[in-house]
């Protein structure tokens, strides 16, 4: 976008780094990196040229739920991103630790570091991750770091303190590594890789970057599940009750599984690889802090795992984070001007989620420092806005993870038409280039001319039947379609009839979501809305009365209060 970019960060080794699991996307968060994709965003493309495992998930269910899931080469991920960055103009690397924020009159100035360098700026976004005031733990061993061997940036929650932002403790975790020598794929079940190339972006090559290789499933048992009672008293979130911080309720410990869980006599393990040629193997929904030595007892009670070998343990991380009612819709703190937040510091949690954050929160520090409107993205529009929505109305007390179940209108936000959602945003605010403008405008054309001949004949009759797929009908097609534009008309083809309800529903709510509410209002003196209420919205500012609605403990009688107000404030200033 033309801005002059410094990106301050620990050490330019570690930029890309898959602290936790080796996969992009799945449910929910694929939809987000389509999403950033179409905007013109990186994380699909990285995504597509060191994916090892690629298959969609939900293939069963509705399109709406159909998400596209990949496993990364970990070495190649993290290699590609670096390479990505210093291939990027006006793009400066500085390896250092952001120890403050200099701010005067209400605005941020600077980012001091450790080693007392100063970086002049008037736009400022913190991407913290797990490493601000972060902790790990393994049984009784505490340890000051952000993840496994690198340290924690502390002095930055305690600028971002003074600065008057209340901060929380967060918690995540990560699983133990075992080596694949030692695994006995026998005794498990297969997960193979899709046959056809799966792809999130448009910009990826058709061919296969590599091998694609298999996944595993084991499965626990009562031996596992005694194990982790027995040790119970030495694990830091139970006995030793070590752990203040929230974890993220839809990836819980094996600890909180067999706790939680208890009626459950197994839990689903999947086995997968790092990496082309890494030596490792990842244990996915295996998270736990108990003791190294009590995590290889564990491990050796899941089939075909009898005989591994641990080459690192798990262990849980706990940091601060910002409530994010602090912040504005386009991700600015109320605080402090110029200054941005994103990702965990926003108490999310995964790589999508943050990706689209910083996508969000970059683009706007480059606007403003332009002088240009911020960019907004609404609900209707994108997961991306859900996500900032929900964030800045709702806050968090867990960890966020984007789910398809947050979105009412999710019918029309689906992983096909992202590019038909947000690219014309993406080109409108300069982060599509014209090579991908081009591609997607030919898209548009081949997808509008085949739907016109499935109207016009009896295909589209044919697609409405439910085991009727686009390969039944291809044939049909003159001239032949691709195979993947002909899969978007026979989605648009069943959909049409939901798609019209859900178009009249979205034509509702954008009466709220268009109505601003004037910064003047003075909620305190707002009588007939309860205090509850007016505590709420003065607190939080809401920008529209959409937005407003949201508010946990804001009524349907509390909008219209507000809307019959808004109407006459809008009529006295016109």
């Amino acid at each position: 976008m033309g801005a002059r970019t410094l990106l301050v960060t620990h050490s330019s080794a570690t930029i890309g780094a898959m602290s936790c699991n080796p996969s992009i996307g799945g449910v929910g968060k694929g939809h987000l990196v389509r999403e950033i994709d179409a905007l013109g965003g990186a994380m699909g493309v990285l995504a597509d040229a060191c994916g090892l495992h690629a298959r969609f998930l939900n293939e069963s269910k509705g399109p709406a739920v159909r998400a596209l899931r990949a496993l990364m080469d970990k070495p190649s991920y993290a290699r590609s991103a670096i390479a990505m960055l210093r291939e990027q103009p006006n793009l400066t690397i500085a390896p250092g630790l952001a120890e403050d924020v200099v701010v005067k009159a209400g605005a941020v100035r600077a980012v001091r570091c450790a080693d007392g360098t100063n970086y002049r700026a008037r736009r400022v976004v913190l991407a913290t991750g797990t490493f601000l005031g972060g902790k790990t733990f393994r049984g009784d061993v505490i340890t000051e770091e952000g993840r496994f061997g690198e340290a924690p940036a502390v002095g930055l929650s305690h600028a971002l303190r003074r600065l008057g932002f209340p901060t929380q403790r967060l918690k995540t975790g990560t699983p133990p590594r075992i080596a694949r020598d030692g695994v006995d794929i026998r005794a498990m079940q297969e997960q193979p890789p899709s046959a056809a190339r799966l792809r999130f972006s448009y910009r990826s090559s058709a061919a296969f970057p590599g091998p694609q290789l298999s996944c595993y499933v084991t499965l626990t048992n009562e031996r596992t599940h005694r194990l982790v009672r027995d040790n119970l008293h030495r694990s830091p979130l139970y006995g030793l009750d070590l752990i203040r911080g929230i974890g993220p309720r839809y990836c819980p410990s094996i600890e909180d599984k067999v706790v939680k869980f208890a009626h459950n006599p197994a839990h689903q393990i999947f086995v997968e690889p790092e990496g082309w040629d890494e030596p490792t193997l990842y244990v996915g929904g295996f998270s736990t802090s108990l003791p190294a030595e009590v995590q290889i007892e564990m491990l050796r009670t899941l089939p075909g795992l009898d005989a591994c070998t641990m080459v690192r343990a798990g262990y849980a991380v706990e940091y601060d984070m910002v409530s994010p009612t602090e912040l504005h819709d386009t991700l600015e703190t109320r605080r402090v001007a110029g200054l941005f937040h994103c990702g965990q510091l926003n108490g999310t949690s995964g790589y999508e989620e943050a990706a689209a954050q910083g996508l969000v929160a970059g683009v706007n520090a480059a606007r403003a420092a332009a002088g240009k409107t911020p960019l907004r993205i609404e609900r209707s529009r994108g997961y991306i806005g859900v996500m900032i929505d929900d964030l800045v109305t709702k806050g968090v007390d867990e960890p966020y993870r984007m789910l398809t179940s947050r979105a009412e209108h999710r019918l029309v936000l689906r992983h096909d038409n992202a590019d038909l959602r947000l690219t014309p945003l993406g080109r409108e605010i300069g982060t599509v280039d014209d090579q991908s403008w081009q591609a997607f405008e030919r898209r548009r054309e081949a997808l509008d001319e085949a739907l016109r001949d499935a109207r016009s004949t009896q295909i589209a009759q044919r697609l409405r039947r439910p085991e009727v797929g686009f390969c039944d009908v291809a044939a049909s097609f003159t001239p032949p379609l691709e195979a993947e534009i002909g899969e978007r008309v026979a989605i648009e083809v069943k959909l049409e009839g939901y798609a019209a309800r859900a178009e009249l529903a979205l034509a509702r709510s954008a009466r709220l979501e268009s109505a601003e509410i004037p910064t003047v209002l003075d909620y305190d003196n707002i009588s007939a809305l309860s205090r509850e209420a007016r505590e709420k919205l003065a607190a939080r500012r809401p920008r529209t009365l959409g937005s407003a609605g949201r508010i946990p403990g804001i009524t349907p009688s509390d909008i219209a209060i507000l809307e019959v107000l808004v109407h006459r404030l809008g009529a006295s200033v016109s």
